[in-house]
């Protein structure tokens, strides 16, 4: 075999490797990232729920998903945790339980003075969906958080509409759209109101906006920056954003 094609063939196979490599860290970061260090002199806030709080489908996603852009608006005197987990259910039969999670654990030792659930479109597959257990398990899980040390205010989150993306004929991952939309939504009101605490309804903030996400179920930069005005404006008190927030 000639040199120049050894070579070609060698430096063929090292580029192969380099995305397989590059490729497999991609997936082990989206499917266990890290969190950052809690602070206690901050006013620190958890964010517990799915891909669509981690912030998937969009580059560098852990520095622009809603959490951070939340950060923006709430400034200095808060942090802003970000255990969101790509795939994960609130519901323990799922295929991949939020609670099975090193995440729940972490966001119990963060000590959080405020905790935001949203947990539920990769629920509401057909493998997966369950709506009396969703109710009693979303209960629990707000009773759970609300007994924590800290007594942390607690607010549930209605996710936000699921789309058909351009170019396809369904919602992409097998999320249910009007699972939902006339299910987890009226569930996730009634427990709230069940247990005492405030709703963030996302599912009404983009039920009319497609163009916010990039494949239909995944906030784009647009998506991300709305869902953070939504909750900022339940969680702030109407007070003005930090310096460096924008509100559109």
């Amino acid at each position: 075999m000639k040199t120049w094609l050894k070579f070609a063939l060698c430096a063929a196979g090292c580029a192969a490797l380099l995305v397989v490599v590059y490729y497999g860290i991609f997936l082990f970061k989206l499917w266990f990232p890290r969190v950052a260090e809690p602070q206690a002199d901050k006013i620190r806030v958890a964010c517990v729920g799915d891909s669509i709080t981690y912030g998937t489908r969009i580059p560098f996603c852990r520095e622009r998903s809603f959490p951070v852009e939340l950060q923006k608006l709430l400034g200095d005197e808060y942090q802003v945790l970000n255990f969101g987990l790509s795939g994960r259910t609130l519901l323990n039969s799922g295929d991949h339980p939020y609670r099975d999670e090193k995440f729940f654990l972490l966001s119990q030792a963060a000590e959080p003075n405020v905790v935001l659930i949203m947990l539920g479109s990769n629920d509401s597959k057909p493998y997966n969906w369950d709506a009396a257990a969703y109710g009693k398990e979303l209960a629990e899980l707000v009773d759970f958080y609300k007994n924590l040390p800290g007594a942390p205010e607690v607010y549930l989150m209605a996710p936000p509409a699921a789309f058909v993306a351009a170019g396809r004929t369904e919602v992409v991952y097998d999320i249910r759209a009007e699972v939902v939309r006339d299910e987890i939504r009226p569930i996730v009101f009634r427990v709230g109101e069940q247990t005492g605490v405030p709703v963030i309804d996302l599912y009404a903030a983009t039920e009319n906006h497609p163009e916010w996400f990039s494949d239909g179920v995944h906030p784009t930069d647009e998506g991300n920056h709305r869902f953070a005005e939504s909750i900022y404006h339940h969680i702030s008190g109407g007070a003005a954003p930090a310096s460096g927030g924008v509100l559109r």
